[in-house]
């Protein structure tokens, strides 16, 4: 399902962003902050201060109302995240960069399953993780 959030969102976080732009994470954060996103940019890594210029959050639950949420964090995290986030934070469009789903075997497609049934269940959008 595409959705306004998806396509035009006003907020977008990335949760496990980096200032090393040639992790994942950290790649995302620079394309936002270089290809001019206007909304509002928030980042999600408990191990810094700050990303990129940007105020970092040590913890999903801290952040305001979302609209999409990129998540380049380890698969097994991110059921766990998406519950939150849909649940807390009305977070509506998912983008997952992560690795660890169904290409890694049984227990990660068991994985991939829960985070689609959590965001099937608020009506989300989600991208990936394949």
């Amino acid at each position: 399902m595409i959705n306004k959030q998806l396509i035009n969102p006003e907020s977008i976080v990335v949760i496990g962003g980096s200032n090393d732009i040639k992790k994942p994470g950290g790649k995302m954060v620079k394309n936002l902050k270089d290809g001019g996103f206007k909304g509002a940019i928030y980042v999600v890594n408990p191990k810094e201060k700050q990303v990129q210029g940007f105020k970092c959050y040590s913890s999903v639950n801290d952040l305001p109302n979302i609209d999409l949420a990129i998540l380049a964090i380890p698969a097994k995290y991110c059921v766990e995240t998406a519950t939150i986030l849909t649940n807390k934070k009305n977070t509506k469009a998912f983008i997952v960069i992560s690795a660890g789903f169904s290409e890694a075997g049984e227990e990660g497609k068991k994985t991939e399953q829960e985070l689609v049934n959590v965001i099937t269940q608020a009506n989300a959008s989600l991208i990936g993780p394949k």
